[in-house]
């Protein structure tokens, strides 16, 4: 075997090394998430009384179905990584029990009306910031929305969670579709 063969073994697969650590989310993710925050994020506005019920169901479901979704994608591209999917759990489902641990200062009274909600989205907000520093630079965009999405509910009196909810189902969207065009590109 000739040096310049075996250097070339290495640069390959040290390559596929760097292509596996970071394993960006499919575009079914992001649709996903388009939908529910849509829907979820509306319910404020119109239906400020089911909003709970809807993500005590939704947000866990989405959050197994976008796990699923991934190990899917993943074992596709021939990219499992069990530390990723760890370190995925471990962040999403970690966010989930901050969400319920303020939802417990809703009932127990301490905060009362959209204030919930509105602590929920800044919890959300930091969760997919940090999910973009850590998997996924889209999710920094989208972690910043929130956040000022967050100052549009603190002075704005109207429909401020629905505007934001079709903001971020858009930007969901033209995500998964950007994600689309680069894998339907990519040679299998």
């Amino acid at each position: 075997m000739t040096s310049s063969k075996i250097e070339s073994d290495i640069e390959y697969v040290k390559d596929l090394v760097s292509k596996s650590d970071d394993l960006p989310s499919p575009s079914s993710i992001y649709v996903l998430w388009a939908v529910l925050i849509t829907i979820g994020f509306s319910m404020v506005d119109f239906a400020p009384r089911w909003v709970g019920f809807f993500w005590m169901i939704a947000g866990p479901a989405g959050g197994l179905l976008s796990g699923y979704l991934g190990c899917k994608a993943g074992a596709k591209k021939g990219q499992m990584n069990r530390e990723i999917g760890i370190k995925h759990a471990l962040h999403w489902s970690g966010m989930l029990v901050f969400i319920f641990l303020a939802v417990l200062l809703g009932i127990m009274g301490i905060v009362h009306g959209v204030v919930i909600s509105q602590i929920i989205l800044l919890i959300v907000a930091l969760g997919w910031w940090t999910a973009g520093v850590h998997f996924d630079r889209n999710f920094l965009w989208l972690g910043g929305m929130m956040a000022l999405g967050f100052l549009g509910t603190l002075f704005l009196d109207k429909y401020a969670w629905t505007a934001m909810g079709i903001l971020l189902g858009l930007t969901l969207i033209i995500i998964a579709m950007r994600k689309g065009r680069e894998n339907a590109s990519q040679p299998e």
